[in-house]
């Protein structure tokens, strides 16, 4: 017979075994946890990493789209086009017709106005309805205008009528009611009185013509010029008569 005491003993001896044997394998087994734990962190950071880069890939992806549409807008980009001309009674009529062309020293210059109707006739002739010319675009630009104009574009001869004003390069202004423009030579005469201004005065005159843009002026019949003097004052009239 086994004595009260000692089977209580041997209980406590066997719970304290196993739990310690409970304990160790914890023990044993937590290396195993803490080293999944170690690869799911892994697994983890990679799958932020791809993310990153799949939108960084994304975002580069947009601007390169949005690049190539815009570069691709502004080579397609083309000026409005030209009004086409319109038929009206067999004539050829254009609406904000504009020629332009270069001189025979190559400087450039345009023709442009409000309506040009081509003569049957005479395909390189057009008549114009407030015509204006332009040439050599910058400080050396001269511009005519006037209410009517004939334009021969083969020969480059822009005849201009009614309420014609024309500028210089060297700042004079004139008014007159007939001018031809001879572009190549950059020539302007005309067969109807003339008044002009500038900074050194005015003139009037019967016939004039306007060479190389300005650099010579030559005035005909019943001339009048009033001549301004170096401290700016207006001299006293000076008449010059040429028959």
């Amino acid at each position: 017979m086994i004595p009260a005491g000692t089977e209580t003993a041997n209980a406590d001896r066997k719970m304290n075994a196993d739990q310690g044997m409970a304990r160790q394998e914890r023990d044993l087994s937590w290396e195993p946890r803490r080293q999944m734990t170690l690869e799911a962190a892994r697994k983890r950071s990679a799958v932020i990493k791809l993310l990153r880069l799949s939108f960084l890939v994304f975002a580069a992806a947009i601007i390169l789209v949005i690049a190539v549409y815009i570069a691709i807008n502004v080579l397609r980009k083309q000026p409005p086009p030209a009004v086409a001309p319109v038929a009206v009674d067999g004539e050829v009529r254009m609406i904000n017709p504009r020629f332009s062309g270069r001189d025979s020293a190559g400087r450039p210059y345009v023709v442009i106005a409000d309506t040009a109707t081509r003569r049957p006739d005479e395909p390189e002739t057009t008549d114009l309805v407030n015509p204006r010319l332009d040439t050599a675009p910058g400080a050396d630009s001269s511009q005519v205008k006037a209410k009517r104009g004939v334009y021969q574009a083969d020969r480059k001869i822009l005849s201009l009528f009614e309420d014609v004003v024309f500028n210089t390069p060297n700042g004079y202004e004139y008014k007159t009611q007939h001018a031809r423009f001879f572009i190549d030579s950059d020539t302007i005469v005309g067969d109807k009185p003339v008044d002009g201004t500038g900074p050194m005065g005015s003139v009037r005159a019967d016939s004039y013509e306007v060479i190389k843009g300005g650099e010579r002026v030559m005035f005909t019949g019943n001339v009048i010029t009033h001549i301004k003097s170096r401290s700016d004052a207006t001299s006293d009239e000076k008449g010059v008569s040429n028959e």
